[in-house]
């Protein structure tokens, strides 16, 4: 049996309607607070508390997320992505990441 991989599941694919000021041109998850993206805050915490392997779900805009962390390496963790292509509540997310978690995690 080997070690357990911690792992963490970030919302990010949120379209921040009641935010169409900032986020007209960019996701909820990537507006800037002190010039860094308020959703890298959560993944630097995350590391810091040792979670190694990141699943962000992502939707609107995905691409921008996508882009600015990649694979996660420049930020010492490893992060996947899964689309949720319709906004249909936070219950879907559970189905969606059911095959990241560990399944005594999901059960």
């Amino acid at each position: 049996m080997g070690e357990t991989v911690k792992k963490a599941v970030i919302l990010a694919a949120g379209r921040g309607k009641r935010m169409r000021e900032l986020t007209n041109a960019i996701p909820k998850p990537m507006v800037l607070v002190s010039q860094k993206p308020v959703v890298q805050y959560i993944i630097e915490g995350l590391r810091d508390a040792g979670i190694e392997k990141v699943l962000l779900i992502v939707g609107y805009r995905k691409d921008i997320i996508i882009d600015y962390f990649r694979n996660g390496s420049g930020f010492g963790l490893q992060i996947d992505y899964i689309e949720q292509a319709t906004q249909d509540g936070t219950g879907r997310v559970v189905e969606l990441a059911k095959n990241f978690c560990d399944q005594k995690l999901c059960q």
